[in-house]
């Protein structure tokens, strides 16, 4: 009875509506298999479920609708969730931008998008994905990346060379092309420097800190698996290119990535905060 009368409450029921939205999103993300996206989609949706965690504890949360705000809003969840019914019909960086705007709709009418402007700037991440992808695409990664990870691999001591966008080593050649360049693991870093601000309370200069930094790892962590990749080729191992350069090798290198960007945030942003908390 006690579960009954809570799921009668509006938090609860749009807890509800919001989960199935997420296992939806993720459940199709997954069918689509594209694990950088996946990884982008889960930050995302943590750091909008933190704010709103943020909301309930400081009891700042809305629900005061009114009935077009609600229809308006049934309408938007209805049309994304009708795109969701198949893999190729789902829309990955528009559709959880509709759901959210739904949401908010639904939550707190036309007011809401004030209220909830945080969580909403959260999930248009979902639309500067793409941007960013093709931004990258138009400044040659792939050349950028042979030459700096044909210079990691000099100053390790061995003796390579670059034509183009290859590196030459005296037993065998890489070809860097656009999946290798690392365009997915610099977005990748540049989306979790722009979260990180509606986490953490920082000044304009650690902002444009992190937007440097972030990309800068990302892209120097890639050179550093494309080095692996060209040493691989060399000593004819296989398996362990294959591996390496398959969608699992380049994930690991960018949770790499991403733990090395929270441990310097941790020690340079966050730590310091927390001890002057306590004091």
């Amino acid at each position: 009875m006690e579960i009954l009368e809570k799921l009668g409450k509006p938090s609860y029921l749009l807890l509800g509506i919001a989960a199935a939205i997420t296992a939806i999103h993720f459940t199709l993300l997954e069918q689509d298999g594209n694990q950088n996206l996946i990884s982008v989609s889960l930050l995302i949706w943590l750091t909008a479920a933190s704010l709103l965690w943020d909301k309930h504890q400081e009891n700042t949360l809305n629900f005061e609708s009114n009935l077009p705000s609600t229809i308006l809003g049934l309408v938007l969840i209805v049309i994304a969730l009708l795109r969701s019914l198949s893999t190729s019909g789902y829309h990955f960086f528009l559709c959880p931008v509709i759901f959210a705007v739904g949401l908010v709709l639904i939550t707190a009418g036309f007011k809401g998008f004030q209220i909830y402007k945080s969580e909403l700037s959260v999930f248009s991440l979902f639309i500067l994905y793409p941007v960013i992808i093709r931004f990258l695409g138009m400044i040659s990664m792939e050349k950028l990346t042979a030459i700096f990870s044909t210079f990691m691999l000099y100053i390790v001591g061995f003796q390579p060379y670059r034509e183009g966008v290859s590196i030459i080593l005296p037993t065998g050649r890489v070809e860097v092309l656009s999946s290798c360049a690392g365009i997915d693991i610099v977005t990748l870093m540049i989306i979790c420097s722009i979260l990180l601000f509606f986490i953490v309370p920082l000044t304009k200069i650690q902002k444009i800190s992190c937007l440097l930094l972030a990309p800068i790892t990302g892209f120097l962590i890639n050179c550093v698996r494309i080095g692996l990749l060209t040493f691989f080729v060399s000593q004819s191992a296989d398996e362990a290119f294959e591996y390496w350069h398959g969608e699992d090798g380049s994930l690991a290198f960018a949770m790499i990535s991403v733990v090395l960007f929270g441990v310097f945030c941790w020690f340079s942003y966050i730590r310091p905060l927390t001890l002057e908390s306590q004091d």
